[in-house]
């Protein structure tokens, strides 16, 4: 018989903690858009919801602090406040409950769990940390500039976790095995210690002129969202999210952007189905290895363990 932990035991740590996406603001229902309805999501082991109460979207904790209902399920928004379904107690965009129907005064207990957001580049995310007091500790500018053309979007729910899956951006060798690229590229500058990391890649594309060095540029804000920078033929820049939806699931966004040239234009489709290809390429690695705490790693493969160093701080 197998034994039902062994997954839970291929990655040892906790969830991060970030800035995480609970999607493109696009595909959220149109109410809760319009700051009329409500919107149900697991994230980060929790069970969330999101709501606009007319200046921003606000994300919650989905269970009332009054008698547990689910503020997703039957809930509402009235005047920027959330309705509980089961007895219509109201919490305002701190969490504060603002009204109850059947009495004359509110209840100061009667808190929710509040996470702060920020909505850009088409993404409404929320800060997530283990514990509630601890505010953000870093911000994501905005990533995409206004001038680039939107050319493709992506997503997936992987069995993995997002370290497992970020630290293929520094693992030059498997782009050899696993995606048949003709050299294997190496790891260039890296600017960062802090929650923001840079590195530019050399990497090896095969022309009609035959293998030339490019460069991809990969900035990290954290384990939720990045940006790599393509600028060969074309200019292309690819947003990516990754959200935990518990220890061992995450869902991964991608959006392709041109820079609005023809040249850029002409490559945005079939580079955003190589990396789309690639990608796939990866997740039975991704779904079925174990992460191994002291690698034994090739001499040329250091930048592996610096990556480490770095996403180590996002575990409290």
């Amino acid at each position: 018989m197998i034994d039902a932990s062994i997954g839970a035991r291929r990655f040892p740590k906790p969830i991060p903690f970030g800035w995480f996406s609970i999607g493109r603001e696009r595909d959220l229902p149109a109410g809760v858009r319009d700051g009329d309805d409500v919107h149900a999501f697991q994230a980060v082991g929790r069970e969330l919801v999101a709501w606009h109460d007319g200046g921003a979207y606000r994300v919650a904790d989905a269970f009332c602090p009054h008698l547990g209902a689910h503020l997703g399920v039957g809930g509402r928004v009235d005047d920027g406040c959330i309705v509980c379904p089961f007895h219509e107690w109201t919490f305002d965009g701190s969490g504060a409950n603002a009204s109850i129907p059947y009495a004359e005064r509110t209840n100061a207990k009667a808190q929710l769990r509040m996470y702060p957001t920020d909505a850009r580049d088409g993404h409404v995310r929320f800060w997530y940390h283990p514990d509630p007091v601890m505010p953000p500790a870093w911000e994501i500018p905005t990533l995409i500039d206004e001038a680039m053309v939107h050319c493709g979007s992506a997503e997936w729910t992987v069995r993995s976790a997002w370290q497992e899956m970020a630290e293929n951006s520094i693992d030059m060798a498997h782009f050899v095995s696993i995606h048949g690229s003709a050299e294997m590229g190496e790891v260039g500058s890296v600017d960062g210690d802090g929650p923001i990391r840079k590195v530019v890649n050399i990497t090896k594309y095969t022309t009609a002129q035959g293998v030339i060095d490019g460069q991809l540029k990969v900035e990290m804000y954290g384990p939720g969202t990045s940006v790599t920078r393509f600028e060969l033929f074309g200019k292309i820049n690819l947003l990516s999210t990754t959200t935990p939806i518990d220890d061992q699931h995450c869902i991964i966004r991608m959006d392709f952007f041109h820079g609005g040239d023809d040249t850029s234009a002409s490559i945005s489709e079939p580079f955003a189905a190589e990396v789309e290809r690639q990608f796939e390429q990866d997740v039975p690695i991704w779904e079925n290895k174990r992460f191994v705490e002291s690698p034994a790693l090739a001499p040329n493969e250091k930048p592996i363990t610096d990556f480490r160093r770095w996403a180590s701080q996002f575990y409290a």
